[in-house]
């Protein structure tokens, strides 16, 4: 009855007290309070997750952890840096502190280049693609995970989140269809072979301006890295290397699928549209009418 008593105590704070981030949506106090519990006790798990399993009890030290980690949450510390886990693609990645946390719009890239395997290369023996600006790798595990035919390359100039990547690569029993390089875009694959025989290029590059980056959060500011959101001064400078280089790789009718924020996917269906190599260009928007994905396939 005690434990009941405290938690109750405890959401009734949270409720008050916290303020979630707008794409943090997933997270709300009971599923926040539940993760932190959990993570108390020593089982670390994102608050999607926590929803399903039962609380455990807790010691009395586990207890004062538990109203630590509360206090540093309503202080503007990042749930997935407390909890080190965050929910993607119905995965718990392993988020270290400092690191980019995944966010669930992403989940769109992810599901569309998914898709785009099964329905287009299902009959391939081996399907080959490339995740560019892959953070703790996400995009590219969910990829590995479910379709198992793939191999994934990876690469990110952050080099915190290629060992972090490389890190859920063993989590997910992916490591072996999965390699991750600490570098710039294309720079480590020039020399692995994968010129006009890559299937599949996604990204999820930063998109946002340099001036918007400063006026960011405080809880993103302070505690995400400034490389995975600064994309310039108008916040498309990985776009252009992007869709130039890409073609390289891409095999005939491979695709290259990439996130944008919002506001650019038709300024960026137009610069594709204007590279020969491309056709059959596709927006995806996301549940609230917004394109938040490209699609477009090299035809030459």
């Amino acid at each position: 009855m005690e434990q009941k008593k405290l938690f109750e105590d405890l959401l009734d704070i949270l409720k008050k007290k916290l303020i979630i981030m707008h794409d943090k949506r997933e997270e709300n106090p009971q599923n926040t309070l539940r993760a932190l519990w959990h993570n108390a006790h020593g089982n670390r798990v994102s608050p999607i997750n926590a929803e399903k399993l039962e609380l455990p009890i807790l010691t009395i030290l586990q207890i004062a952890l538990l109203e630590e980690s509360i206090e540093n949450r309503l202080q503007g510390m990042p749930l997935a840096h407390l909890t080190e886990r965050q929910h993607f693609m119905g995965m718990d990645f392993i988020v270290g502190k400092g690191l980019y946390i995944p966010r669930k719009e992403t989940e769109l890239l992810a599901k569309s280049a998914i898709d785009c395997i099964k329905k287009d290369f299902a009959t391939e023996h081996t399907t080959i693609a490339i995740d560019l600006c892959c953070g703790i790798g996400t995009v590219g595990l969910a990829i590995a995970y479910f379709c198992r035919e793939t191999s994934v390359y990876g690469s990110d100039i952050f080099k915190p989140a290629i060992e972090a990547a490389e890190i859920n690569a063993y989590h997910f029993l992916q490591n072996e269809r999965v390699s991750f390089f600490n570098a710039d875009m294309f720079d480590p694959f020039e020399s692995l072979s994968l010129k006009n025989k890559t299937n599949l290029i996604v990204s999820a590059p930063p998109y946002i301006s340099s001036v918007k980056v400063k006026q960011m959060a405080p809880e993103i500011a302070n505690h995400e890295p400034q490389e995975a959101f600064d994309a310039g001064p108008y916040g498309l400078s990985i776009f252009s290397k992007l869709i130039s280089i890409a073609p390289e790789y891409l095999c005939n009718n491979g695709y290259l699928i990439f996130e944008c924020g919002l506001g650019q996917g038709e300024f960026l269906a137009n610069r594709i549209n204007k590279n020969k190599h491309y056709g059959d260009i596709t927006q995806i928007h996301d549940e609230n009418g917004n394109v938040r994905v490209l699609k477009a396939i090299k035809i030459r």
